[in-house]
C-alpha cells in the first residue's frame, strides 16, 4: 500500500503505462486479430514480473485508458487462428495511445 497519494498516483501511472506497452507490442506484432483480452493482458503482466492484480483491476485500468482515448474496446467476435478460438471483447492501443506512450517513455528515458 502506498504511503502517500503521490506515491499511489505514481504507481497507477506506471501500471497504466505497462498496459499501454503490452497493447503496443501486440499491435506491432501484426497478429491476425488486433487486441488482447483482459485475461491475456493479466497473464502477460504477471509473466513479466508485474503484479497485475485481478482481472477486474486490469479491466478498471483499461477503462481509464479507454476514457482517455488511449485504448479502444472491441467487441466484434473474430476467430484467431493463432489462438485457436474466437476472440470476443478485447482492447487495442489507439494512435493517441501510441503517441502518449512514446512521449512518456521519452520523458522518463525508458524507451523499451
Amino acid at each position: 500500500m502506498p504511503d502517500t497519494p503521490e506515491e499511489a498516483a505514481r504507481l497507477l501511472h506506471e501500471e497504466l503505462l505497462e498496459l499501454l506497452k503490452r497493447l503496443n507490442r501486440d499491435a506491432e506484432e501484426e497478429t491476425q486479430v488486433v487486441g488482447l483480452e483482459v485475461e491475456e493482458l493479466r497473464f502477460q503482466l504477471e509473466r513479466t514480473g508485474h503484479s497485475p492484480g485481478t482481472a477486474e483491476q486490469v479491466r478498471t485500468g483499461l477503462s481509464v485508458l479507454v476514457a482517455n482515448g488511449y485504448v479502444e474496446r472491441r467487441t466484434d467476435p473474430e476467430y484467431a487462428w493463432n489462438r485457436g478460438r474466437t476472440i470476443g471483447e478485447r482492447y487495442a492501443i489507439t494512435t493517441t495511445g501510441k503517441e502518449y506512450l512514446l512521449r512518456e517513455l521519452e520523458r522518463v528515458g525508458r524507451i523499451a
